[in-house]
């Protein structure tokens, strides 16, 4: 009886967490492949080519081709810095109702700015959405009632959860995130490959979240005094984990629920695109076997790449800036053994979504209602 509760308690969580990344993978889809093109259109450092006046858009001529797909890129990297504030609202409604997508969307935002990233972004999610539900079960005037899901739920959750985060846990957050960039750093002055293996592990350990934004931020760092080839193992580590979730789908189809087959097909151009978070809902339905793999493959596509002297010019775009790229022919074959190492390693490590969705059934059944409760 205890394990049955503890695994609808799982399915619980995981039906929360794929809910909000649902709504988040439009996007990121959105946020990635839109700079994507403009930097195969405008030139890979388009997004330097406008220098801002009062606005970052005030001295923007959108007819004129750079002026366009500068404004193109501005679009795609306005919508990635809402993708943990969607993620975190979708998954906070999915708990709580419409109340908790307020909330959710403001907070989600602050895990982004304070660098907790997609983790982060899950739990502010999940601590506001049982804060909203316990919300929920106050008695209050009648007077008062029409107000709680419009204006005192949303404010209180907000001020509550968001101020314990900001008080206790952004700083050390933030201390230890920059303490690891620093010694990402410090790898420069030893063997390439062993930065590009180190760099392409965090890319493809929590994919989007702190680690992997605390090596996207090391790179950019040594990227900025000149050192491109940190840029190459970024680019190359965050492409692998969806390439090899696509793989691994195809290797193993009959081990997959419909939906991951479905979005499989989508994860192999996000992949292309240079969008990691493709792969999230596959790290969110099977966390242990999936990162492992992906940890695998993007270290060894990263180590493959930067010891075979790999340099890129450009920090963004994937397949649009390979050409661009020193030895764009060995970052190529670091990309095919990198995403193979997780295709395989995922697809033999996979345990079959039989059992998931029977339980999902049974579950929907159970919860008919879920989405007509009292908002």
């Amino acid at each position: 009886m205890g394990g049955k509760m503890m695994s609808k308690g799982n399915f619980q969580v995981k039906k929360h967490i794929m809910t909000g990344i649902s709504y988040m993978i439009p996007v990121v889809v959105a946020g990635g492949i839109l700079p994507a093109l403009a930097k195969a259109f405008g030139g890979y450092d388009i997004a330097d080519k406008i220098k801002p006046g009062a606005t970052p858009w005030s001295n923007l001529d959108a007819f004129s081709w750079t002026g366009f797909w500068w404004g193109v890129n501005q679009i795609g990297t306005y919508a990635m810095m809402f993708a943990v504030a969607v993620v975190a609202a979708g998954t906070a409604y999915s708990i709580a109702g419409r109340p908790g997508i307020a909330p959710g969307l403001a907070l989600g935002y602050v895990a982004s700015d304070t660098k907790a990233g997609f983790i982060g972004g899950l739990i502010l999610a999940f601590a506001v959405g049982y804060f909203v539900n316990w919300m929920k079960k106050w008695k209050v005037p009648s007077w008062m009632a029409g107000l709680m899901p419009v204006l005192i739920i949303p404010v209180v959750t907000s001020l509550v959860v968001g101020m314990l985060f900001i008080v206790f846990l952004s700083k050390p957050l933030a201390f230890i995130m920059t303490a690891f960039q620093n010694w990402i750093i410090s790898l420069n002055g030893g063997s390439k490959a062993i930065m590009g293996g180190v760099i392409g592990a965090c890319m493809g350990f929590d994919l989007g979240g702190p680690l992997n934004k605390t090596a996207s931020l090391a790179a950019n760092a040594l990227g900025a005094d000149g050192i491109f080839a940190p840029w190459a193992a970024k680019i190359i580590g965050g492409m692998t984990p969806p390439i090899g979730a696509f793989i691994a789908v195809m290797l193993a189809k009959k081990k997959f629920s419909p939906e991951l087959r479905e979005t499989a097909k989508t994860a192999l151009p996000m992949g292309l695109c240079f969008i990691t978070e493709g792969s999230l809902p596959f790290a969110a339905a099977d966390p242990l076997q999936f990162i492992v793999s992906s940890v695998c493959g993007s270290a060894t596509a990263g180590a493959i790449a930067l010891g075979l002297g790999c340099e890129s010019v450009a920090a963004h775009g994937g397949v649009f800036v390979i050409p661009m790229m020193t030895h764009p022919l060995w970052f190529i074959v670091a990309l095919i053994i990198g995403s193979l190492i997780t295709g395989v390693m995922y697809a033999v490590l996979k345990r079959p979504d039989v059992v998931v969705e029977e339980d999902e059934t049974e579950e929907d059944e159970a919860n008919i209602d879920f989405d007509i409760e009292v908002q």
